[in-house]
């Protein structure tokens, strides 16, 4: 076991009497969350009224309810930076490394550090203090001439001596300033809610005390379950992942991972911060009815390897598949290993289709198959040989009489016209042409038609058809349209006066479908359906029949508020089969300028140029290790989640293109995922919870090895 290792399974331990103590008692422990270290001024309201206190307990001064209470630091003028850019030399690595990469840059004149690791359990080398990324110019270039290739600047918390200022005052509705305590104090609301001005409202207490940099630290202190409520819906949420067991899986990483990092940030009076650094926290302000349920049912349970909680780490989309830790943190743990987000075997519902009209289906529009689903053409019309027959009007009479019956309208005489002229038949038997006088002006009917071949009498009632999007200006021009222009025509001037209503949702594996932000429901289709598949960009074809996968989005059109749909089509999903797919970051493409692609290298290398990026990928896609060599030739080399904060990308699963040249060239980036792709991926856990799975089975899928423990 290495020292690095040692110590973190050492750190864990220090946690355990905690855990004891809490499993005894049967009450979840306590947790400090740092929701601020940066303003030197707090609007309060405390919901129900009541009181300011010292940090150790005494009671200060009362507020009302609904009193909005100002707490401001005096600092005596500005306060110190609150950070730093310092090098970090080389990847993380074990405590035996780092000393060793410390002792060869002592020999060279520098002055190192290291820093620990938690997620990783590993290292990290830190070399120079300085104020701006340029001022670090100089060492960059002194290091990558002495042969280190991987070097990094981080933007690193910067360490200072505790600052006396004037005071901490309360400042009341009143605009009397009250004098505080120095040291802080600790804020109690009657009804257990503080608000925090332009952060949001919390449960338990809020301590505000002044901090070594002259600013105020804001702590949330409240129970581990309590915290882990405001955590879960910002974390994943019920609106975007609509999913019970997701959510729990996700109640339990949270636990697990506040777990093993308290008091990570005991010195700055802390244990964890409320965001990604951490893990985000919405305090009451976010909670939801099912994320509360997810916490609920799963209080006090935590992920445990050889007995202590794991370091839980988690990722919004891994882009197909998850990574080894080794590859982005550094770490060895056994429990966080890449795991595959695609099923061997996607759960699918078989669907049966009235109508398979063979390959050949370019005609074929939503329009058409809401014309033949409620019945205003013969199905059999849906094929090729019908669709792109010549137009006539003896076809349309039948559909038309239809339509006029449903809406109580004069029933239509045949027409003697063709071509283009049977548009304008169709839209008066509607009686359209009652609306175009003093509406539609010649100079509009010019505007839209141009030099169609509309007579003069036709003119402001076709400029009207055009302009509602009926009638599209080149089938004016087109002396022959097919019986599928003329359907697809009719079928607009239908949802005209009757738009279509078109329902979306979720398949379910129950059969069930969820509409965004909705409760499932049956999926009502009547006993045959037209069953069409939708391709990305819009293509539609019918189908025979299909198997449908679990999750996929899927339309219905209603034949009334209570009906069942002759019409179900199932839109492939652009971003395919894997279970991480119900998020926007799936798939992406970034185009980036050449220029801005070495100015957001050169916020962390010093180079003036970019002659070649050189990846190496693993099976899945993902960059394993980037080498940016400069115009100069020399190799910049980064690993991790170094790869994507180097290049501004969402995730390290990419391929690029360039195009161009000199100050046109352009880097096309393709890619995947979200995040730092270790752990549980959050997208991939509500498409497993679609397929069945419980959150405990979640779980051990993305956390390797690892048991579920009562804590408390």
């Amino acid at each position: 076991m290495s020292r690095a290792t040692a110590l973190l399974f050492s750190l864990a331990a220090l946690h355990a009497p905690a855990l004891a103590t809490a499993r005894k008692q049967g009450t979840p422990p306590p947790m400090r969350v740092g929701l601020d270290t940066q303003g030197t001024e707090w609007l309060v309201g405390l919901e129900g009224g009541g009181e300011v206190r010292s940090r150790s307990g005494r009671a200060l001064m009362k507020v009302r309810e609904g009193e909005k209470l100002r707490l401001w630091w005096d600092s005596r003028g500005e306060a110190d930076p609150t950070d730093e850019f310092r090098i970090q030399v080389g990847r993380a690595s074990s405590a035996k490394d780092a000393d060793a990469l410390m002792a060869k840059l002592k020999a060279a004149g520098e002055a190192p550090e290291k820093k620990f690791v938690a997620d990783g359990g590993t290292w990290r080398v830190l070399t120079g203090h300085f104020e701006t990324v340029e001022a670090a110019d100089p060492i960059l270039q002194k290091l990558q001439a002495a042969g280190y290739d991987e070097l990094w600047v981080a933007s690193e918390a910067r360490p200072g001596k505790a600052r006396k200022g004037r005071a901490l005052y309360a400042i009341t509705d009143r605009y009397e300033r009250r004098p505080l305590p120095a040291e802080g104090v600790s804020l109690w609301a009657r009804n257990e809610v503080i608000s925090l001005g332009g952060k949001g409202r919390y449960r338990g207490k809020l301590e505000v005390f002044p901090n070594a940099l002259g600013r105020l630290t804001v702590v949330n202190e409240l129970d581990m379950e309590t915290y882990v409520r405001g955590v879960v819906p910002r974390e994943m949420g019920a609106n975007e992942f609509p999913a019970l067991e997701a959510l729990k899986a996700q109640a339990v990483a949270a636990r697990t991972y506040a777990m093993a990092n308290k008091g990570k940030r005991a010195s700055e009076g802390f244990d964890l911060l409320d965001t990604v650094a951490d893990q985000v926290y919405g305090g009451a302000g976010g909670e939801q009815p099912l994320t509360d349920q997810a916490t609920r049912e799963t209080a006090g349970l935590v992920a445990t390897f050889e007995g202590r909680p794991i370091q839980a780490l988690f990722t919004a989309n891994s882009g197909g598949a998850t990574v080894d830790n080794t590859h982005v943190f550094g770490g060895p743990q056994p429990y966080l290993k890449g795991v595959s987000n695609y099923a061997a075997k996607p759960l699918t519902l078989p669907f049966k289709g009235l109508v398979d009209p063979g390959p050949d289906q370019g005609w074929l529009n939503a329009e058409l198959l809401r014309m033949g689903g409620f019945g205003i053409i013969q199905t059999s019309w849906l094929n090729a040989g019908a669709m792109t027959a010549p137009l006539k009007g003896s076809d349309l009479l039948g559909p038309l009489s239809r339509l006029a019956s449903r809406f109580w309208l004069t029933p239509p005489q045949a027409s003697l016209d063709q071509g283009p002229k049977l548009y304008l038949w169709m839209a008066r038997s509607f009686g359209f042409d009652q609306v175009v006088e003093g509406l539609e002006q010649p100079q509009d009917a010019a505007y839209f038609l141009g030099d169609a071949a509309v007579e003069p009498k036709d003119r402001l009632l076709a400029a009207f058809l055009t302009r509602r999007g009926i009638v599209p200006a080149s089938l004016w021009k087109q002396a022959a349209p097919t019986l599928g222009q003329g359907l697809s025509v009719l079928a607009r001037l239908w949802a005209e006066v009757e738009p279509p209503e078109i329902l979306e949702g979720t398949l379910l594996m129950d059969g069930t479908v969820r509409r965004k932000n909705a409760t499932p429901e049956p999926l009502l289709l009547a006993p045959q359906i037209l069953l069409a598949e939708e391709a990305p960009g819009g293509t539609l074809r019918l189908l025979g029949d299909a198997a449908i996968q679990v999750g996929d989005r899927v339309r219905w059109m209603p034949q009334s508020a209570e009906g069942s749909s002759k019409v179900l089509i199932r839109r492939l999903d652009p971003d395919g089969a894997a279970l991480d797919r119900y998020n926007p970051t799936a798939h992406w493409k970034e185009l980036v300028k050449d220029a801005d692609l070495v100015a957001r290298l050169q916020k962390r290398v010093a180079l003036q140029g970019i002659r070649e990026l050189r990846l190496q990928h693993n099976a899945n896609g993902r960059v394993l290790d980037l080498q940016v060599i400069d115009s100069g030739g020399r190799a910049h080399a980064f690993t991790g989640m170094r790869i994507r904060l180097a290049l501004g990308l969402k995730d390290n699963p990419f391929r690029v293109l360039t195009v161009g040249s000199g100050v046109k060239k352009t880097w096309i980036f393709y890619g995947r995922g979200w995040g730092h792709g270790v752990g549980m991926d959050q997208t991939g856990a509500y498409g497993l919870a679609l397929e069945g799975w419980s959150f405990d089975a979640i779980l051990k899928r993305y956390y390797r090895g690892i048991e579920l423990t009562k804590s408390y």
